[in-house]
Order: C-alpha cells, then structure tokens, then sequence
C-alpha cells in the first residue's frame, strides 16, 4: 500500500512539472536560491540559530531521558523485577498513623 501511494505523489509531482524549457529553468533557479537561502540561514540569522541550537538540546536531553525511564521500567518488568517504592505520603500525614490505620481494610472471609 505504502509503494502505491509514494507512486502516485510522485506521479502528481511530475505533473506538476513544467513541460516548456524556459519555465524549466526558471524553476531550477528559483528551487536553487531556496536552497542557498535556507543553507546560509544561520550566517544570516546568527542569534536565531543558537537559540534554536539550544531549545534543540533541551529537547534532545529530554528525549534521551524518557527514552531511558521507559526502557528501565520496561525491562524491570520483563525481569519480574517490578519496582517496590512505597507510596508517597503527604506532607502532614507523615508519622501520625497507628499500626492499626496500616493494616488492610476487612475483606470478609474466603469461600473454600
């Protein structure tokens, strides 16, 4: 399926194309300044670039940091080895249970 949509966009493409010499180099002009404008993008825009550069690294230090917890949990999971932290508390509640407030709610009995 994948192969019979890229042949038609490329077939669209090509029919989008100018068939007169003239207008054929005119495209390839103006296809070439884009191409140089968007390459010396940077020794234009300095202080654009750097401030790019740098949201990129923050995204790329994120990125690489879900993709570690992910693949941690995942294969604690797949090693039995689920992990055995325990349940936050809050804040004021730190300390002033009992024993018993810890203990399981009643279950009833078991059926045998």
């Amino acid at each position: 399926m994948f192969l019979i949509r890229l042949m038609f966009w490329l077939g669209f493409a090509v029919l989008l194309l100018p068939a007169d010499e003239r207008q054929q180099a005119r495209l390839y002009d103006t296809a070439a300044a884009a191409v140089e404008r968007m390459t010396s993008f940077c020794d234009r825009n300095a202080r654009t670039c750097a401030t790019g550069a740098e949201l990129w690294a923050a995204f790329v230090k994120k990125a690489e940091f879900g993709a570690r917890m992910a693949f941690d949990l995942m294969s604690s999971r797949r090693d039995g080895e689920a992990a055995q932290r325990p349940a936050p508390q809050p804040i004021g509640a730190r300390g002033t249970l009992t024993p018993s407030d810890l203990a399981p709610a009643w279950r009833g009995a078991t059926r045998s």
